[in-house]
């Protein structure tokens, strides 16, 4: 695992020193922000199937999303990341087995424009539809194409009145942080820049894109917002410190790996690896706005998220339970669930790697 860290740590650093990081022609991968592509999309299906990350992160937010919805004849999640919509199969079965019968359900999922200009969400629109027909439960779609998530204004959304709103964000927000001046823990990046508009004096008004999102978040008093992000310190601006944490969590990482039970040079494992190397060249190679891999612990979503209105919502026991049945699907000992004040935390042994939490307006 050391060697294959060491691999994407050195071709970071060697793209870093060579000043090819920052330019649009950039061969790095993940400067095209503004597309997206199968081939991103085909790493993420993989790390979704070969680790129990992303699984932890859908199955304790749908966990948290179904409790919020409890009693609510009509409810609508928007999704800031819809993908490949992996999410959702589950909770729309859990939704069709509920006690007196399933809601009318709504998704809105956001994503980014294709390449190839080709219609990826109402694909996938069409693929939850079927199999919400299948299990009885009503159900509508709606796909917003966005390349930053604050450029999605609340009116297009569509969120109507009476309906229990649900706010997904699973490892999205961080990617805000580079408009943001401060956070108190953890560090902002240099040379960043926030989205800002003119008031009719000529004076310019700055908000800071991740304090744009959350307040339209707010703005549709929805009944659970559920975060999932890194547990790491990715967005000091001191580049050493930046280096020697991401060389620390991702050698965790790649470790936590050899226990998925997969062949080492197994085509999956080698997927999986580079969808982690992408944002290992993001942290290390890449300044200013080119950074949006800006990972912050647990500490410092809580400190915004109270700053912005919100009051936790805590994980409760059955989000627990589902988290620690899923581990058994892994080989090894190695992975542990933690819970801290009603947040549930996956980690690798001793260290934390991604943090679920759930939040309601105060």
């Amino acid at each position: 695992a050391i060697g294959k860290v060491a691999h994407f740590f050195v071709d970071a650093l060697a793209r870093r020193a060579c000043g090819v990081n920052n330019t649009p022609d950039s061969p790095i991968p993940l400067l095209l922000l503004s597309h997206s592509d199968g081939f991103s999309e085909m790493l993420y299906f993989h790390f979704y199937e070969t680790c129990p990350y992303l699984k932890f992160a859908h199955f304790t937010a749908n966990q948290a999303i179904l409790e919020a919805f409890q009693g609510h004849k009509v409810v609508h999640v928007i999704d800031f990341n819809l993908m490949q919509g992996l999410q959702w199969p589950a909770l729309i079965q859990a939704l069709a087995l509920r006690p007196g019968g399933p809601p009318h359900l709504r998704i809105t999922g956001i994503g980014l424009p294709q390449v190839d200009n080709k219609d990826v969400l109402r694909e996938i629109g069409m693929k939850l539809a079927r199999l919400a027909s299948s299990v009885n439960v009503e159900f509508s779609f709606r796909g917003v194409i966005a390349t930053k998530l604050n450029d999605v204004k609340p009116a297009m959304l569509e969120v109507k009145e009476g309906e229990a709103v649900a706010v997904n964000s699973i490892l999205q927000l961080h990617r805000l942080l580079n408009g943001e001046t401060s956070t108190g823990s953890g560090g902002n990046g240099s040379g960043s820049s926030s989205s800002s508009s003119s008031s009719s004096n000529g004076v310019s008004n700055s908000i800071a894109p991740i304090d744009e999102v959350l307040q339209s978040v707010k703005a549709f008093n929805p009944k659970v917002v559920t975060v999932v992000e890194q547990e790491a310190r990715h967005n000091d601006p001191r580049f050493l410190n930046r280096f020697v944490e991401a060389l620390h969590y991702y050698c965790t990482m790649f470790d936590s790996l050899e226990a998925c039970g997969l062949p080492p040079q197994c085509r999956e494992m080698a997927y999986t690896e580079e969808y982690l190397g992408r944002e290992i060249m993001n942290i290390v190679a890449c300044e200013g706005v080119a950074r949006v891999e800006r990972h912050e612990p647990l500490e410092a979503w809580r400190q915004r998220m109270l700053n912005s209105g919100f009051r936790p919502s805590h994980l409760g026991s059955d989000a627990f339970k589902q988290a620690s049945m899923l581990l058994t699907l892994f080989s090894g000992e190695g992975y542990t669930v933690e819970e801290n004040n009603g947040c549930l935390t996956l980690g690798w042994h001793s260290r934390p790697l991604i943090t679920a939490s759930a939040w309601h307006c105060g």
